[in-house]
């Protein structure tokens, strides 16, 4: 991935993390990286006491007004099922081997248990000329 794109990813997720704060999410991961598989963001809904395993996906515009003439698809479009896969597959196996991290939002958790999870995606289109950002917020994403 070449630099530019990479500092609008970095982007894209920092507005996706400042989202879920204000949205009384604790993070908990950035950039989980495990046996080929990256999870952008893990994080606990307080709200519904759930692990969320969050995939950031960005589009960049010119102009907002002129978006709709510009694509034919979204962002969260190109999240395909081999993706959702491997977040799954990294989520297990983050559950599995970073207990430390997960265990305190699960105190009443019996022993050998996993909490509830789930995955999300959040979509960010940033209007390139104001760095304006609309957010979509989906969940309970499936594979």
């Amino acid at each position: 991935m070449n630099d530019y794109r990479q500092k609008r990813g970095k982007l894209a997720e920092k507005i996706a993390i400042e989202f879920l704060r204000k949205k009384k999410f604790a993070i908990i991961a950035k950039n989980y990286r495990y046996r080929g598989g990256e999870i952008d963001i893990i994080a606990y809904d307080r709200a519904e006491k759930e692990l969320a395993f969050v995939e950031v996906r960005s589009k960049w515009f010119e102009n907002f007004n002129r978006k709709r003439f510009q694509t034919a698809f979204l962002a969260e479009d190109t999240v395909d099922r081999i993706k959702l896969r491997k977040i799954e597959k990294t989520a297990w196996l983050f559950l599995e081997k970073e207990t430390k991290k997960w265990q305190p939002y699960f105190k009443k958790l019996p022993i050998y248990s996993f909490p509830e999870w789930r995955i999300d995606l959040i979509s960010v289109e940033i209007e390139k000329s104001s760095s304006k950002a609309q957010i979509r917020h989906s969940r309970y994403l499936y594979a």
